[in-house]
């Protein structure tokens, strides 16, 4: 970030934050109570000024009564929201003594954020929304935010283990899926594509409040890598603004995984006033070597083949990962209208293994770690048609080690052995500004108008010690750089109206336009590979070592409506376009690849990949009954994928080298693909003597085809279904959840794909799979505090298994046991 950016900050603050309020000595009280007339105890109640937009938080108390002292002129708007019960809204024009009824409500009311940078219900949006709560991310008893995608809609997941579960949506995972934390960007221009991607673990899952899964294009609002869909990793934040003197509080949560003896804990305090509220959180945690389910000898044979280390007993060696965090928020009140919120988090991670890989090559993360500082300044109610301004900056550092090793046991008196010790350390740092302003424009039109900017800065250092054994006293060492000190920087505008035609139709549409440049410099260590001169001008690769400044703009855009068709069912649809542009590792690592006997150069002459990505749902909400369903038709071109290079006459090109032929291969612009769909979500509250019996789950069919090769696109799961029943007494206090989880054999691929491992493919279908959980717990509320306890089994059955399109099997049957327990 310049120095400008500083400067333009505090003159935003200094330009919106004198603003006040007229104040009166009345006051604002009032009773909630259910149905029953019984009260409620401990539910919020908001007060909201319409105009200034100040809100008043305070909690109901055991006799179900709130105040609110001098709240200032009317009129108001009073929310109050809790545990079980619809939220009730309501308008009150001066201050008095009021009685608010609340009515149970057993289907949760989703609002996202993330699908239009504006609160919003997922109702209205044109684009279909899956949000996680708390509560919900408690109940599963998940090690790794990455386990949440396994069973919503559209999603699966990629990787095992406590630390590197990543997310799939719609067949598309890595930097093709776009991961933000708290509006700003996890993903770096450092990840590979086709091997890695960024690694959910760096966001403690203790320290999540709710998920946001936005499924299909959100390059309008977010610009590169939303190729597939957009999830939004929200953290908790400070307790709100209270009045009447310091309030403190905090939290205990805990976890404890049976089958890799898994310990997660962590404890924090907050606090709040009129003034300032902050809450700061401490946490550790570790995961042994977790098993898979019980293995019969053809699934530990099938394992093996592919390299997996598994023990006859099924436990995943090197699987491992242990870590910890550090968080703090801050949050200050400059008046009704105007507020900083400034936060660090502190993400460390320690002998981070990658399940399975051990033997002749072996692979692990010593340390894993992500630091994060931001700052953001809102204004509200600025003028009649100005009703929000944000400005927010960060800046982010993602330090991690990888580290292999290859060991080929000697072969007297012809082979000595050999010993490859490697060490690469990445540096990517990530400073970026966002402002974002709400307009009102009459009582039909909002628009959200703003600019962006990130800048990712890397740097690596990769060290080589090689001998024919790990003792051998005749070692040779060497610092290589597979990529050079390169930075990639981009500055974006965008702008997308929401206008409504009338009662039952609205339409919404975006416009995005990008800026990238991206440039490296001359770096120690990293060099051309040994070819001829004819072969590097083929490959496009002449300046690659010596600095280069490469440069281009993307223009987006989308266009989507919603129409009622009646009070409880909405129609909605959109169509547009997404892009992703080529990042620092596809621009310019070389070195030697993952396969044996192959070496991949840099290719900076690359397009960015473009998608034209078309949805359509029905979705049905009322008290009794919600579902939805979902059509989706995504066409990608210029897809990136790492071939074998040829030149200018098509003949391979390999390393000019002594000794065994190395062929040389680069990533290029060649594949087309569509990838098709339908999805369809349900849920069903049946009232039962005892409470609630509801019936759930979700539907997901894909298919993807390389339309250059007119074959089938691997990677992608045809049909998964999620069902579950879940029983809540009245009052929420006692829950029961059973889930069955059922994926079908994916035997539509290619034919390169289905041959033998031994010749490079994939050795067959990938099978399909049925897993059970249960769970159960127990919920108390009171005025001051909360307790929450949760009970389950994940693979009831104990079955031995492997997600699709993963390398290592999947966890094995394990006992649960979750805590949370709040003082407020």
């Amino acid at each position: 970030m310049n120095n400008a950016f500083p400067l333009f900050f505090v003159f935003v603050i200094l330009l919106f934050s004198i603003s006040g309020y007229a104040q009166t000595t009345a006051s604002m009280t009032g009773y909630v109570q259910d149905s029953d007339g019984k009260s409620i105890t401990s539910a919020q109640v908001i007060l909201r000024g319409p105009t200034s937009g100040a809100e008043h938080v305070v909690i109901t108390d055991k006799d179900g009564r709130f105040s609110f002292s001098n709240p200032g002129a009317g009129p108001f708007e009073i929310e109050v929201t809790f545990n079980g019960f619809a939220t009730k809204r309501l308008e009150v024009s001066t201050p008095g003594e009021i009685t608010i009824t609340l009515e149970p409500q057993p289907i949760k009311e989703e609002l996202t954020i993330t699908a239009t940078r504006t609160q919003i219900s997922s109702e209205e949006t044109a684009v279909p929304v899956s949000v996680v709560d708390r509560e919900e991310i408690d109940r599963r008893a998940v090690n790794v935010v990455g386990d949440i995608f396994r069973t919503l809609p559209g999603t699966s997941t990629a990787n095992e283990g406590a630390f590197q579960v990543r997310p799939r949506i719609r067949g598309l995972d890595s930097n093709r899926v776009l991961i933000l934390v708290d509006g700003e960007r996890l993903n770096n221009s450092r990840t590979s594509t086709a091997q890695s991607g960024i690694e959910t673990g760096l966001v403690d899952t203790s320290q999540i409040q709710s998920v946001e899964v936005v499924r299909g294009s959100g390059s309008v609002l977010y610009g590169t890598d939303a190729l597939g869909g957009t999830i939004n990793i929200i953290t908790k934040d400070t307790p709100a603004r209270r009045a009447g003197g310091f309030h403190f509080g905090g939290a205990v949560d805990t976890l404890y995984s049976s089958n890799e003896n898994g310990r997660r804990g962590n404890i924090s305090l907050n606090g709040s006033n009129n003034f300032f509220a902050f809450r700061i959180a401490q946490s550790m945690e570790r995961f042994e070597n977790y098993s898979t389910g019980k293995p019969d000898q053809a699934f530990l044979d099938d394992l093996r083949a592919q390299g997996v280390a598994i023990t006859d007993d099924g436990e995943v060696l090197n699987s491992q990962s242990h870590g910890s965090n550090t968080s703090a928020v801050f949050r200050f009140f400059l008046n009704d209208t105007n507020t900083i919120k400034a936060s660090y988090d502190r993400r460390r991670g320690a002998d981070i293994g990658s399940p399975g890989l051990v033997g002749v090559f072996s692979g692990y993360f010593p340390f894993s770690n992500r630091d994060k500082a931001s700052v953001r300044y809102d204004a509200v109610a600025l003028n009649k048609y100005l009703q929000r301004v944000s400005v927010s900056g960060f800046y982010q550092t993602q330090f991690r080690n990888f580290t292999n090793v290859l060991t080929v046991p000697p072969a007297p008196p012809f082979f000595p052995g050999l010993y490859q010790f490697s060490e690469t350390v990445t540096d990517t740092k990530t400073s970026g500004f966002d402002l974002q302003t709400d307009w009102v424009l009459g009582d039909r039109n909002n628009l959200v108008a703003g600019a962006s900017f990130f800048n990712d800065k890397n740097e690596d250092r990769r060290s080589i010690i090689t001998s024919s054994t790990p003792t051998s006293p005749n070692q040779t060492f060497s610092n290589t750089n597979n990529v050079p000190d390169a930075n990639l920087s981009n500055f974006a505008g965008f702008a997308q109206d929401e206008f409504r035609i009338n009662k039952r139709l609205k339409l919404v549409g975006g416009i995005r336009v990008d800026n990238f440049r991206t440039n490296s410099d001359p770096t120690a260590g990293f060099t051309l590979p040994n070819l001829t001169p004819g072969q590097i001008e083929d490959l496009g690769i002449a300046d690659l070592a010596s600095g280069l400044n490469v440069s281009h703009t993307s223009a987006t855009g989308d266009l989507g409506a919603v129409y009622r068709l009646s009070a409880n069912l909405a129609l909605s649809g959109r169509i547009g376009r997404s892009f992703r542009t080529p990042n620092i590792f596809e621009l310019f690592f070389t070195g030697p690849a993952s396969v044996s006997g192959a070496f991949v150069v840099g290719n900076p002459n690359l397009k960015p990949e473009t998608g034209v990505n078309i949805d359509t749902s029905l979705k049905f909400r009322s008290n009794r009954f919600a579902a939805s369903a979902t059509y989706f038709n995504n066409t990608y071109e210029n897809l990136l994928a790492t071939v074998p290079a040829v030149d200018r006459n098509g003949q391979p090109i390999f390393l000019n080298q002594p000794g065994p032929p190395v062929r040389v291969y680069q990533t290029q612009n060649i594949d087309r693909a569509r990838i098709q769909g339908f999805e369809a979500e349900f849920e069903v509250p049946i009232k039962i003597s005892l409470g609630y019996l509801t019936p759930n789950g979700n539907v997901s069919f894909l298919r993807g085809d390389d339309i250059e090769k007119d074959e089938p696109l691997n990677f992608i799961s045809p049909f998964r279904t999620n069902f579950g029943v879940r029983w809540e007494n009245f009052g929420k206090a006692y829950f029961f959840d059973y889930n069955v989880r059922i994926v079908a054999e994916q035997k539509r691929l290619s034919d390169s794909f289905l041959l033998p491992l031994n010749q490079g493919g994939n050795g067959g279908p990938e099978r399909g799979f049925v897993n059970h959980d249960i769970g159960g717990g127990y919920h108390i509320q009171r005025e001051r505090f909360m307790l929450r306890i949760n009970l389950g089994i994940a693979n009831i059955f104990d079955r031995a298994y492997s997600e699709q399109f993963t390398f290592a099997p999947a966890r094995g049957r394990s006992f649960t046991f979750g805590t949370t327990f709040e003082l407020k």
